[in-house]
């Protein structure tokens, strides 16, 4: 299964009242080339796909148009997740028309997605945060993590019942609870892959994205992510790199530099090979 990784591209991002959507477009193009010719089975978008909540309407088309052409009339599968930038309700609204075109789109960390034929590839089972996917006769289990704030993160973690040392735990201690019981669902014939879009310790920042919406209380460790991973597909970090701690997590980083710092390292997406019980 060839699986292509990109994140943060921060539509409809203007710098000093600059505009960069024509850079944006020019970028988007480049990338629908780049899951054609590598003809890219699933493409993940991990987060951050609009610079704010309330996207421009030329912000929106232009996604939605290349999200058209990523499909391959359904033959390719995408997978969006929210990042913290992005309205999650907004993002996923288009999701029922989307499904012609095999996208998914989760909004936050308890999206369920509806099982069903998505383009010309299916999702067999699902829960909150996980979707089991037939992908060109491959099999896939794929937990989707959007931007885990605490809020939404509560939501998942806990119910008016839980006890209260659980409630005090700390983000990272229900970030490492979230992933490894969402790991339960990985099949052992099956290609394990997360999105997810939040900041690992220890990565380096080196992007317009300010230390507080990157890390302060939202920090966790490497350590959290399930070692039968076969793939770990993040954003939020614009610097493309290894996470610390854990050889298969990467952050793709921002396609486009957002801020004189970015202009000091290249740019670029990624491209991934998978086979179940193989290394990638």
């Amino acid at each position: 299964m060839k699986l292509i990784h990109t994140a943060d591209w921060h539509l409809g991002k203007n710098i000093e009242g600059h505009s960069r959507l024509e850079e944006q477009r020019l970028f988007l193009k480049d990338f629908i080339n780049i899951c054609e010719e590598e003809q890219a089975d699933i493409i993940i978008i991990a987060g951050d796909i609009y610079d704010n909540y309330n996207p421009s309407a030329m912000a929106e088309q232009l996604f939605y148009d290349t999200l058209k052409q990523l499909s391959r009339n359904g033959d390719c599968m995408t997978v969006v997740i929210a990042g913290n930038h992005d309205n999650p309700e907004r993002l996923v609204a288009s999701g029922p028309l989307a499904r012609d075109h095999g996208i998914v789109m989760a909004g936050t960390p308890n999206s369920v997605i509806t099982p069903g034929m998505y383009g010309k590839n299916e999702i067999t089972e699902s829960d909150a945060g996980y979707i089991h996917a037939i992908i060109h006769g491959e099999e896939a289990d794929i937990l989707l993590v959007p931007f885990p704030s605490e809020k939404r993160l509560n939501e998942v973690y806990l119910d008016e019942t839980e006890e209260e040392t659980k409630k005090a735990a700390s983000y990272s201690e229900k970030m490492s609870s979230l992933f490894g019981s969402l790991a339960t669902h990985f099949h052992e014939d099956s290609i394990h892959l997360i999105a997810s879009h939040l900041f690992v310790m220890k990565s380096v920042e080196d992007g317009s994205e300010r230390s507080i919406q990157l890390g302060g209380s939202y920090m966790v460790g490497g350590e959290i992510f399930p070692e039968n991973a076969d793939y770990i597909a993040l954003g939020h970090v614009h610097k493309p790199q290894k996470v610390p701690g854990c050889p298969k997590a990467r952050y793709s980083g921002s396609p486009l530099p957002f801020n004189v710092r970015e202009t000091s390292f290249d740019k670029q997406v990624i491209a991934v090979t998978l086979t179940a019980g193989s290394p990638c």
